[in-house]
């Protein structure tokens, strides 16, 4: 087999290895979304309020940013096919637990569970991104795993619905427990054989130090933690409820809408990546930041229904630029510690996104005036503005990241060795 060969065999094994952990990726999303959807019954069965609510769909978050930075230093060390196919096992048994929990912290146990395995799935797919694919494309390679995941979120929403309305959120979850199963046979199944790689020629700290000790770490965490986790508080709990007591929608108008926005993100992510490609990262991020500062004070103001779909629009296509952060990580750092850098800065989404979710849950409880219906709580016009009106300071410090980037296009520094 001649070089060239051995290149595309290369190239062609690492799309399919990327597209089953952009699969998985897909399915996280799905669950990261789910209890919008079910926001109701699970208020009834387990007696929640907006907090206690906010904290069970928040514990998917809190442990996925938990596997974060330990994912990271084992994709950098480890077989990373081996490790997303352990992964979706897990996230098999947390759906499973979670279907079947009796009580309220069997729940947050299961659904924490889910977080830990799907957490594996974005590092993993730009890791074999990074490891298998050309370099000149990460940032378009980035755009896509964004748009498999939000395709996922998507058939979080209105067909996932339809399939609660069916199964229940019980059945729904033991569904997608099996699903999980499935990927990771066949995840299991795609894995090539060992090739006698290399250890990294860097210690754990030695890393760690140099992601940490450079300034562009810290405004990417930054920028992260401001675009992408109010969307998520959005699309995965809040969205649904706001839109069903504000504007009258019903469940399956409010879905569709909250589809819209994810529609929106899935076509951002690839258009960004490809433009930072072309002209850089810097522009694309801050662009990106205004864009979520005019959608969050769109929908702060409760708009018409045209206005409020149109920032809806705005919203996806600047949470999209949220890849170009984790290419510029990429760039700053090569492929030897491009599962840690990356592992770091995307931590800071679910962090967030974890706090958002609740903090979210106890401003609306705070405006609450005791109506309730089939169990849920209703909250008034005037909690839901005030919520999303403090959603704002999230895109006002994505602005103030991107600003402080560097506006030059900077080497990207060798890791140590030892």
């Amino acid at each position: 087999m001649t070089p060239a060969d051995k290149a595309s065999r290369r190239v062609r094994l690492g799309w399919l290895l990327w597209a089953l952990a952009a699969l998985f990726y897909a399915y996280g999303f799905l669950q990261r979304v789910a209890p919008a959807v079910m926001a109701g019954d699970l208020m009834r069965d387990f007696a929640l309020d907006g907090a206690l609510l906010g904290t069970l769909s928040a514990a998917y978050f809190y442990a996925y940013a938990a596997v974060q930075i330990p994912a990271g230093l084992f994709m950098d060390r480890l077989d990373p096919v081996r490790l997303l196919a352990t992964a979706a096992l897990l996230a098999a048994l947390g759906a499973v637990i979670f279907g079947l929990a009796p009580v309220y912290a069997i729940a947050v146990l299961g659904r924490a569970l889910v977080g830990a395995g799907v957490g594996v799935a974005y590092i993993g797919s730009l890791k074999i991104a990074a490891h298998y694919l050309p370099p000149r494309r990460f940032g378009l390679v980035a755009g896509f795993t964004l748009t498999a995941g939000t395709l996922g979120a998507i058939l979080g929403q209105a067909p996932l619905a339809l399939v609660v309305a069916g199964a229940g959120w019980r059945g729904t979850m033991l569904i997608t427990g099996a699903a999980a199963l499935l990927l990771a046979l066949a995840i299991g199944l795609a894995r090539p054989e060992r090739s006698g790689r290399e250890r990294p020629p860097a210690s754990t700290r030695s890393i760690l130090l140099t992601i940490l000790g450079r300034s562009e770490t810290w405004l990417l965490i930054g920028i992260t933690g401001a675009l992408g986790p109010p969307i998520l508080a959005f699309a995965g709990l809040w969205g649904v409820p706001f839109l069903q007591q504000v504007y009258g929608f019903p469940a399956a108008r409010a879905g569709l809408l909250t589809s819209l926005l994810l529609l929106a993100w899935s076509a951002g992510g690839p258009l960004s990546g490809a433009l930072s490609d072309a002209v850089g990262r810097r522009p694309v991020l801050l662009g990106g930041a205004l864009m979520q500062l005019a959608g969050w004070t769109t929908i702060a103001a409760l708009p018409s229904p045209l206005l409020l779909a149109a920032a809806l629009v705005v919203l996806g296509l600047g949470g999209g630029t949220m890849v170009v952060a984790f290419a510029l990580a990429r760039d700053r750092f090569g492929e030897t510690a491009a599962a840690t850098a990356l592992g770091i800065v995307n931590s800071a989404v679910l962090l967030v996104g974890a706090a958002i979710q609740t903090l979210l849950g106890l401003l609306l409880d705070r405006g609450w005036q005791g109506d309730l219906l089939e169990g849920a709580r209703i909250y008034p016009e005037a909690a839901w503005r005030f919520a999303w009106s403090v959603t704002l300071v999230a895109p006002m410090v994505g602005v103030l990241m991107a600003w402080l980037l560097p506006r030059d296009r900077l080497p990207s520094p060798e890791v140590p060795t030892e």
